[in-house]
């Protein structure tokens, strides 16, 4: 039974409870009412009676957010996953040096944001409280917290976020580079196979070195992208950035025979060489390795100059693929999912400036079909 007692400073209650062979005590007062003083006593006698350990929130937020992320998170998913939520733990390992979990607050935990919010940008910001607040939560699932300090947090940088300057090239520039690449294309040039790949499907780079043979189908003029290639961290395969990164898109002919071509060539280097495609990779260089990103942006940049277009990388690959098709109103929901999107606002947003280009189109047509129907003779 807990012992209830009215302070200066508000009620108190005093909790007795056994622990192991001994008996201890659980104090705490500043409740303002007597009321409030009882329930929080019940509240605490009912969680010693299920066995709760309730020496749990002394435990420093920094160790357990540690344990959290060793136990819970880490290798579950890819390396830079792993990487970004350790700058969150890092973060609050040095932020919240000595602090327990029991005495975090809302105040406390939004003087905390307000600070790191000095010198990094809104983006930044919400990355590190999305992890944060995914541990308080677990504490609170977990029964060793009861209040949830990130509750309604405001998360505002004083630095501006970086925003992507979208470079694509236009149809023109297009045709030039191709020009200039198939040109320049040979067994031992994989880059230009990259290149023109990309060219023609919009994938990412990750998903185009991923790419098997096993997942090109020469007959439907298909491939299955289902997977990516990490030469971050692991040099092997990985995971697609989101569930609607898995798909099947069409290519067209002159892309399906250039995969043809590049496929003679890998099969008779094979015989020559000796060296076999373990990962059944479709772009390997003459000693099966694979090609780094690095190398093929460097070639894409001569290719570049060489056409006389403005240099890109072969993320603007992707984004001059996107745009072409929107350019030629190809359906916007289609266009998403031919990217892997992972949902359509992503692309909307992306490509708003070229979407406000065609609708400014549009209004022209729509104008036009309407004059047609006044247009009686």
């Amino acid at each position: 039974m807990a012992s209830i007692q009215k302070l200066s400073n508000g009620w108190r209650y005093r909790v007795s409870y056994k622990d192991g062979e001994k008996y201890k005590t659980k104090t705490q007062g500043g409740f303002r009412t007597k009321r409030e003083c009882e329930l929080a006593a019940a509240e605490l006698e009912k969680k010693l009676h299920v066995g709760h350990d309730i020496t749990a929130g002394d435990q420093l937020f920094s160790e357990y957010m540690r344990n959290w992320f060793e136990v819970y998170k880490k290798g579950k998913h890819s390396p830079a996953n792993d990487s970004v939520i350790e700058l969150a733990v890092k973060l609050v390992e040095q932020y919240f040096v000595g602090v327990k979990l029991k005495e975090l607050t809302r105040d406390m935990y939004q003087r905390f944001l307000n600070d790191f919010a000095e010198t990094h940008a809104t983006g930044t910001v919400k990355n590190r409280h999305i992890y944060i607040k995914s541990c308080i939560k677990n504490a609170i699932e977990d029964g060793v917290i009861t209040k949830d300090p990130t509750y309604k947090a405001v998360i505002k940088g004083k630095k501006e976020d970086k925003v992507e300057e979208l470079k694509f090239l236009n149809f023109e520039e297009v045709k030039s580079l191709v020009n200039e690449t198939k040109k320049e294309i040979h067994p031992k040039f994989i880059a230009g196979y990259i290149i023109l790949f990309a060219i023609t499907t919009g994938a990412r780079i990750g998903e185009i070195i991923g790419l098997t043979w096993d997942c090109v189908n020469f007959e439907n003029q298909t491939i299955t992208i289902n997977k990516t290639w990490d030469y971050k961290y692991t040099n092997d395969f990985s995971s697609t950035k989101n569930y609607a990164s898995m798909r099947t898109i069409t290519i067209d002919k002159e892309t399906c025979d250039l995969l043809k071509t590049l496929k003679n060539i890998q099969n008779k280097n094979a015989m020559l060489t000796g060296f076999r495609n373990t990962k059944n990779l479709c772009f390997v260089n003459s000693f099966m390795e694979v090609i780094h990103p690095k190398s093929v942006n460097k070639a894409l940049k001569k290719l570049c100059k060489k056409s006389s277009v403005s240099e890109i990388t072969l993320h603007g690959l992707r984004h001059t693929h996107a745009s072409m098709l929107l350019y030629q109103g190809i359906n916007v929901k289609y266009v998403s999912r031919r990217l892997g999107h992972g949902d359509i606002v992503t692309t909307l947003q992306t490509y708003s400036h070229i979407l406000d280009e065609m609708e400014q189109k549009e209004s022209r047509h729509v104008d036009e079909t309407m004059h047609q129907l006044f247009d009686v003779k």
